[in-house]
């Protein structure tokens, strides 16, 4: 490429549900409500087919087991604009966190690309840039 962009990413294949995890604690002026999410991402297709991103999390206060199950997923589906550029979703809906979420909590993420679901149609890999996550403030 002319101008060496160097990016990370996290390759969804097609035709299978797969995810990845994160983790991080949740800012101290998180009011302990539900959250939102946004997926940037980019696939080498210029097909303008859909792909659907989901994300689920779970919130853990001092002392709760880690072993525990995420909160309900939700799910956007987002069109691929063009060929390596840069896909921005719309915000998911309301997503509440497993646990008791609260400030400062740490949160575990899953993020995920159902390619199984009837609204993912694009065949190729969805290359997962980032995700931003919204809260409510305190």
């Amino acid at each position: 490429a002319t101008n060496k962009i160097n990016y990370f990413v996290v390759d969804f294949l097609d035709a299978v549900k797969s995810n990845t995890e994160w983790a991080a604690p949740m800012p101290s002026d998180y009011n302990g409500g539900t959250i939102t999410a946004v997926f940037y991402w980019v696939a080498d297709s210029s097909s303008t087919n859909s792909v659907v991103w989901g994300i689920q999390g779970r919130a853990y206060a001092d002392s709760d087991a880690i072993d525990q199950a995420y909160g309900t997923a939700i799910e956007v589906t987002d069109a691929n604009n063009a060929q390596l550029d840069v896909n921005i979703s719309a915000a998911t809906s309301a997503v509440t966190l497993g646990g008791t979420p609260a400030a400062s909590q740490y949160v575990q993420w899953r993020v995920y690309r159902d390619a199984t679901a009837g609204g993912d149609n694009l065949a190729a890999t969805a290359r997962l840039l980032g995700v931003r996550i919204s809260y409510t403030r305190t």
